[in-house]
């Protein structure tokens, strides 16, 4: 790292720290804190939606499985749509509708409160998994480039993002994802040109090498059932588990439920799948042209060099003073637009789904935002120790995040469909389902059963909603009053009344 990147990072840094302070002046209540007042522009909240998938696992891990398998890693984009489309026909316009704040608020309307808890629970236990991932990932780069140990850089990355994300609620954690956005796409440019006028020939020369490699192919239809990179399991398993996360976790909810209506928040979660096309795309990219480069000047990289640790190794011995700065910062960029956003949904969860609903109800809007805040700090430091144990177990970054996703909201996923889509099922049954089929596949999990992999949401959901319904034939059935507005599909008339 030369003066110039060091001024690079060192500028991204105050002008984070400057959106926070200046976000921070405008906060006055919990809505603004929240939801932007739901006045955040529904472009920058699309953005927003990109930046916060896309995270330091996603600028570290791009790179490495284009460098192994190429395109093939684009085909779970499709799966990303299918996900998308269905939380915008079936989840995000109840969302925005019913003016709630976290997407577990629903599941109190349509049942009651211990469904609420158990889903936000559900997705705490997710965040915290996550975010150790995430902040181990940016402390990885930090520490190569520098040469701090990576203990250090763990702590470094994580007071940093803590600082901004008290500061400024949802609207700094969104402009800052704006402005990361920028820089990402920035950096990973800076790495293109790198690698293309390291080798003579350029980009051209890097692209022959890489066809003949076969690493251009973008589409495997053979089915591969536990293979990520194969069309049919890219579209289904992985499909219906972007589906859980765009709809059930509270980072995506939140977005939607900032916009001003209905048709704002469709755009914004297009646009969050349209940039995110463009973000893997390019990371992609990037690996396979390191892959042609090293294959041109040394024949392959070092044998200890392996997975996310290409793209450090790529910054610190090939890529010049300026560009490295510039990549250095999009990996500081990737990670903390997911690392304050999963802080600030997290408080936001357990400020409005334990602590007003459950022991400090009917208090001023100032006491909820210091309890908010103070529970950012307390999540933060909590999740700067997560960082150290992913450290110590020395995992790869993409397979451990989405195994997290699929064990933790798979189910939460069959509670918002038992919700949305089934009157017939009752507060009960959607409870006892969805823990029944959690304790199933963890007991499945932790004695060593069979290994579900990427269809593990697409079990869990299913499970749940069968075992939730067959529980539900045994009590009241809802009445037509307390479903109005709440479900898709009511199966009732007016006249229907509960019965056993």
């Amino acid at each position: 790292m030369s003066t110039l990147d060091w001024l690079i990072v060192a500028l991204y840094a105050l002008v984070m720290i400057g959106i926070g302070y200046a976000a921070s002046r405008k906060q006055a209540n919990t809505d603004e804190y929240f939801r932007g007042a739901r006045q955040i522009p529904w472009w920058a909240i699309g953005i927003s939606i990109m930046a916060t998938s896309f995270s330091a696992a996603s600028l570290l891990g791009g790179p490495a499985q284009g460098y192994d398998k190429g395109f093939l890693w684009l085909q779970m984009q499709i799966g990303d749509l299918v996900g998308y489309t269905l939380v915008i026909l079936l989840f995000l316009p109840l969302f925005v509708k019913l003016n709630i704040t976290t997407a577990y608020e629903y599941l109190e309307k349509r049942f009651d409160a211990k469904n609420r808890s158990l889903a936000s629970f559900c997705f705490l236990l997710f965040i915290l998994a996550r975010l150790g991932g995430l902040l181990y990932g940016a402390a990885l780069v930090v520490s190569i480039v520098t040469n701090l140990p990576l203990n250090v850089a763990i702590v470094i990355v994580g007071i940093a993002s803590i600082a901004y994300t008290v500061a400024g609620g949802i609207a700094a954690v969104v402009w800052t994802d704006v402005l990361q956005f920028a820089l990402i796409f920035v950096g990973l440019g800076a790495g293109v040109w790198a690698a293309s006028s390291g080798v003579e020939g350029g980009f051209g020369e890097l692209w022959s090498t890489a066809a003949a490699a076969g690493k251009l192919q973008v589409i495997n239809l053979s089915w591969e059932p536990t293979n990520l990179v194969s069309l049919p399991t890219a579209v289904i398993p992985y499909g219906i588990l972007a589906f859980a996360v765009a709809g059930t976790n509270q980072q995506s909810v939140q977005r939607y439920v900032s916009c001003a209506d209905v048709q704002s928040g469709r755009k914004a979660a297009l646009l969050g799948w349209f940039t995110g096309l463009i973000g893997v795309a390019i990371t992609l990219l990037l690996g396979i042209l390191m892959y042609s480069f090293y294959t041109i000047k040394a024949g392959s990289l070092p044998a200890d060099i392996t997975g996310d640790k290409i793209l450090p190794h790529f910054i610190t011995t090939q890529v010049p003073p300026g560009a490295a700065g510039l990549l250095v910062a999009a990996v500081f960029a990737a990670a903390m637009s997911s690392i304050d956003s999963g802080l600030h949904a997290l408080a936001t969860c357990m400020t409005v789904d334990f602590y007003e609903r459950f022991f400090k109800p009917n208090r001023s809007d100032r006491h909820y935002l210091k309890v908010a805040q103070l529970l950012i700090v307390i999540w933060g430091l909590f999740s700067v120790a997560a960082a150290f144990y992913v450290a110590s177990a020395e995992i790869n970054l993409l397979p451990y995040l989405i195994k997290y996703v699929a064990f933790f909201l798979g189910p939460v996923l069959g509670l918002f469909l038992m919700g949305i889509l089934f009157p017939r099922i009752n507060a009960n049954g959607a409870f006892f389902g969805t823990l029944a089929a959690g304790v199933i596949l963890g007991i499945n999990y932790s004695a060593g059963g069979y290994n579900f992999g990427i269809w593990q949401t697409a079990i869990a959901a299913p499970l749940a909603v069968i075992i939730g319904y067959g529980i539900s034939l045994l009590g009241k059935t809802p009445s037509p009053a307390s479903l109005r507005g709440l479900t898709l599909i009511h199966g009732q008339t007016e006249d229907d009344s509960p019965r056993e």
